[in-house]
């Protein structure tokens, strides 16, 4: 798509980078949650952050070489490390098979003792 007038836009899909996936529609979201603080008055006084990740999800076409992920496998999303949260695949007989894909980001763990 080409800009024909006015302020330039962004377009197209963001590729995940997952082998054999060929995205058609895609969308990242940032994840966590606020805690809101209070005194005794009921003023609000501070806000935090807790559990910030990102959130991905992509309806895509797979190439027959894939193999279907389940809930919780690793994946790799433009070289994040992600947890699968959603892979369903469409079939018809009629069509080519079609998935659709949510994941998330997860907290490195990897320092955690015992880990």
């Amino acid at each position: 798509m080409t800009k024909a007038l006015g302020t330039a836009l962004q377009t197209g899909v963001t590729a995940s980078g997952i082998t054999g996936v060929h995205e058609q529609a895609g969308g990242k979201n940032a994840g966590g949650e606020l805690k809101f603080y209070y005194d005794k008055d009921y003023n609000m006084i501070s806000v935090y952050t807790a559990d910030k990740h990102k959130v991905y999800s992509f309806e895509a076409l797979l190439e027959s070489a894939v193999v279907d992920k389940e809930i919780g496998d690793s994946i790799t999303i433009n070289d994040t490390t992600c947890v699968v949260t959603r892979w369903d695949v469409t079939e018809r007989n009629d069509d080519v098979k079609r998935v659709s894909i949510g994941a998330r980001t997860v907290p490195d763990i990897s320092a955690a003792p015992g880990s």
